[in-house]
């Protein structure tokens, strides 16, 4: 049976290991065209994830505390006649 340390340990090691591997015989072996399209979908797909992450906290945020643009007035406003 493997121990929760042990399992921590090989999981840290082979995050490292995909690291290398990725870098050194993936991303630096093709040529360099491939590498910067490589770099511009990483760039595009964090800027989209962050933007829609950023909605979200937004939105669970408003729901639960009320602030926010969108936010309902506690008392609405009638006019006065």
């Amino acid at each position: 049976m493997v121990s929760i340390l042990g399992f921590v340990v090989q999981l840290v090691t082979s995050v490292v290991d995909l690291v290398r591997i990725f870098l050194f015989e993936v991303f630096l072996g093709v040529d360099p065209l491939s590498a910067i399209s490589f770099l511009v979908g990483a760039g595009l797909t964090t800027a989209t994830v962050a933007y829609f992450a950023y909605l979200v906290v937004g939105a669970v945020v408003n729901q639960f505390t009320g602030l926010g643009s969108s936010a309902r007035e506690s008392e609405p406003k009638h006019p006065t006649k």
